[in-house]
């Protein structure tokens, strides 16, 4: 999709420089192209068909980090579900592996209509939106609060 495109030609180089594609999950077919089979295997990543799809999976093999990616037409926040599902697959084999996670919007409107239904982001994951390029937010929980969080706002180094 449009969503995921930007979000890797836009988002990936501002807010995670070092970061390689993995895995980009935007079409039908094939899941997994023989290419994309390959960087994760380098990555010491196997995905199963068991396993929750990222739309995009992200390595730093600097680091060894991993970063995963939502973009949001449908469905797909980073929600705690995602989170354990993801979390679960890089921990089959890299069990102490930081592991980051976006949420990607195509418009405030788009972010607010869908968070002011669900409130599911995950707390300690970030948000950004594509109308609105230079920021992301990262979700943290308030303390005291039963699932309430605020945004951290978050501008991008130029």
């Amino acid at each position: 999709s449009d969503l995921i495109l930007a979000a890797v030609a836009n988002y990936v180089p501002g807010f995670l420089p070092g970061y390689e594609v993995l895995f980009v999950d935007d079409g039908d077919g094939q899941r997994i192209p023989v290419q994309a089979k390959e960087r994760l295997e380098k990555a010491g990543i196997a995905i199963e068909l068991c396993d929750a799809m990222p739309d995009v999976l992200l390595w730093n093999p600097t680091t060894g980090s991993f970063w995963v990616i939502e973009a949001v037409t449908s469905d797909g926040e980073v929600d705690f579900h995602k989170v354990r599902q993801v979390t679960t697959l890089i921990g089959r084999t890299k069990m102490e592996a930081q592991i980051g996670f976006t949420t990607v919007y195509r418009t405030w409107r788009d972010a607010a209509k869908r968070q002011g239904r669900f409130k599911n982001l995950a707390p300690d994951t970030c948000m950004w939106i594509v109308e609105d390029p230079s920021r992301q937010f990262v979700v943290k929980p308030l303390s005291g609060t039963s699932g309430h969080v605020h945004l951290t706002f978050i501008q991008k180094k130029t």
